[in-house]
This record gives structure tokens, C-alpha cells and sequence, in this order.
């Protein structure tokens, strides 16, 4: 195993992440936080009266984090946002290259490509995106901690992110075909098929916990996008406006992700399980056309990650990168 000092972050590099991190968020703030209606049905103080519309009312996890700051209620609410994104976009990064470790080797070109997440997070939450959600920072940084316990096999740490993760967005529902894809090699034996069983008994737990408490509030359990994306499809190539959100979703990158697997270069990858840990993109986006809206391209939440790691599978092929994959246990680093 790699010496677990080879996956420190250098104080250097968090002061990197923390100035780029401030950076996103503070434009961020400018396109999409600062135009927002703080009273808007879906917003924090919405759901904290417990009177907003399904399934809004689920998304407590952010809301109840609110209430720790109600000392601090001198400073605007638009800016304590602000303040609370630059710290989630700091942790997604050390969180990512935590992640990153279990992949590649070399820490050092690890640590300058790191960052590429936020070039993700700025076309799908910046430049493309239009509508501001209080829980969608948040949720990456929970897809990307859970990604982690799960390659690192730690099935008793997952669940309780993915317990908190569910209360900050149902998406984190997805982190199941996560786990299922990591262990295919025993996904019918009864170690596999009793855990993803209880994940499944939790979401299942929590919807209808929080589906009878709200029972009278407007709205409908699950989003329904179907139809509106049967709409978008015919519209597709008459309405030019829909081509931004397709072509450039993910900043583009999703182009070379697809190209690993055109190109056969995924077979060259050795740790194989971790690579497919990355594939809930193929069940997200077939539910997707039944339960979000696939044009709004910011729910992409839990696939920000894992585009940008295929993607960087996609560059280890290239000496050039620097990218090796590792070849040993996964890196147990402090980050």
C-alpha cells in the first residue's frame, strides 16, 4: 500500500482550493443566488415554514443546517449562502482528491487535476444554469463522500451518508446502482443483494415517513418529467436553444467519457470495479426521462463527479497527463 502521506493536501493547495473554491461561488452568487426569490416556494425559508409543496418539503438537510446559523442573522441570507458554497465547494475538492487517490498514482499532477470538478460545476451550476437550488452544492459533496465509501468498501459509513444524503436530495437514491456496479462481480450473492436490499428499505423508509408527515401539503411525491421530455425531444432540432444545455452539459467533457468505451480504451483501465462504480450514468439517465427534467442541467448533481473521474480515465491513456492508474490498495490518505 502507498504511504498514506502521499495523499496529504499541502497547505498550499488548500489555500488553491479555497481561492478557487471562492472564486465559482462568488460568481455563482452573482448569476444565480443574488437574482433568487428568498421567499420562492422552493426556497430555505419555504421549507422551514413546513408549508411548501412536495417534494420540496423533503429536502430539510440544508434548511435545518440554516437554523445552527440563526445567530448570524445580521448578515443577509444571500451572503451567508455565499459564505456556506465556498466552504462545500472547498470540502468537494478535498473530498474529490481524496477519491482521486483510490484511482491514479502520483499525487503531485493528482493535486492540479483535482479542480477540473469545478470546471464542471461552472458550466452545469454557473454558465448554463438559471435557477438556483440551496441543496445542489451540497449534494455533490455527499455523492462524492459516498463514492468513496463505497469503493473503499466501508458499507457502514455509506449508509449514513446516504441516510443524510436522502434528506438533502432524494437524487442520492442513485448512489445504489453505485454500490450494485462496484461489487458486479457478487452482485447474486447474498452479501450484495441483503445490502442493496436495506438501502433500498431506507429510501423506501424516508419516502413514506416524510410523505405521511407532509400528507397535506400541495404537490406530488416524486417529480414527474416525462412528458415535458418527450416535448423536448421533438423540439429538439426546430428550437436551437435547447442545443446549449445538450452540447455543452458537463463543460463538454462527457464527450471524451463516451469516447473510454467507443474507443475500447476502458478495458485498459486494471481496476475495473472502480470504473464501473462510475456507470449509474446509464440508469440515471434512462430514469431520468421519467423522474427529473433532463434539459434543467443542473440535476446532474451525482453525475458531476462521475463524468469528470471518466473523463480523467479517458487522459490517463495519454502519457502526457501524467495519470497513472494505481495498481495497488486504495490509498487511505488523511486529504
Amino acid at each position: 500500500m502507498t504511504n498514506s502521506k502521499d495523499n496529504r493536501v499541502p497547505l498550499s493547495f488548500h489555500l488553491l482550493y479555497l481561492l478557487l473554491a471562492g472564486v465559482l461561488c462568488y460568481l455563482y452568487y452573482l448569476r444565480v443566488i443574488l437574482p433568487s426569490d428568498p421567499d420562492s416556494p422552493n426556497s430555505i425559508n419555504s421549507v422551514l415554514t413546513f408549508n411548501t409543496g412536495k417534494p420540496y418539503q423533503y429536502r430539510l438537510l440544508i434548511p435545518f443546517v440554516f437554523l445552527i446559523f440563526k445567530p448570524l442573522s445580521f448578515i443577509p441570507d444571500k451572503t451567508l449562502f455565499l459564505i456556506f458554497s465556498t466552504v462545500i465547494v472547498y470540502l468537494i475538492q478535498l473530498q474529490y482528491h481524496k477519491l482521486l487517490s483510490g484511482y491514479f498514482e502520483n499525487n503531485k499532477r493528482l493535486l492540479l487535476f483535482t479542480p477540473l470538478i469545478l470546471y464542471t460545476i461552472l458550466f452545469n451550476y454557473v454558465i448554463l444554469n438559471q435557477s438556483f437550488q440551496y441543496y445542489d452544492m451540497t449534494a455533490i459533496l455527499i455523492c462524492i463522500i459516498g463514492l468513496y465509501y463505497i469503493v473503499t468498501e466501508k458499507f457502514t459509513a455509506f449508509v449514513l451518508v446516504f441516510l443524510i444524503g436522502l434528506f438533502n436530495k432524494e437524487s442520492a437514491a442513485y448512489l445504489i446502482f453505485s454500490y450494485v456496479l462496484f461489487n458486479y462481480r457478487e452482485i447474486f450473492t447474498f452479501r450484495v443483494i441483503g445490502r442493496t436490499a436495506l438501502l433500498a428499505a431506507i429510501i423506501v423508509a424516508i419516502k413514506l415517513s416524510l410523505g405521511y408527515i407532509f400528507r397535506i401539503n400541495p404537490g406530488d411525491n416524486f417529480e414527474i418529467g416525462y412528458y415535458e421530455n418527450i416535448r423536448f425531444a421533438g423540439s429538439l432540432f426546430s428550437e436551437w436553444k435547447y442545443f446549449k444545455p445538450v452540447f455543452f452539459n458537463f463543460g463538454g467533457i462527457y464527450i471524451f467519457a463516451v469516447l473510454l468505451f467507443v474507443l475500447g480504451w476502458w478495458k485498459r483501465f486494471p481496476r475495473r470495479r472502480m470504473l464501473m462504480a462510475n456507470l449509474t450514468i446509464v440508469p440515471f439517465y434512462v430514469l431520468g426521462i421519467f423522474m427529473t427534467y433532463i434539459i434543467e442541467v443542473r440535476v446532474y448533481t451525482e453525475l458531476v463527479p462521475m463524468i469528470t473521474t471518466v473523463f480523467l480515465i479517458y487522459l490517463s491513456n495519454f502519457e502526457l497527463s501524467g495519470l497513472k492508474p494505481a495498481k495497488d490498495n486504495y490509498i487511505k490518505g488523511t486529504g
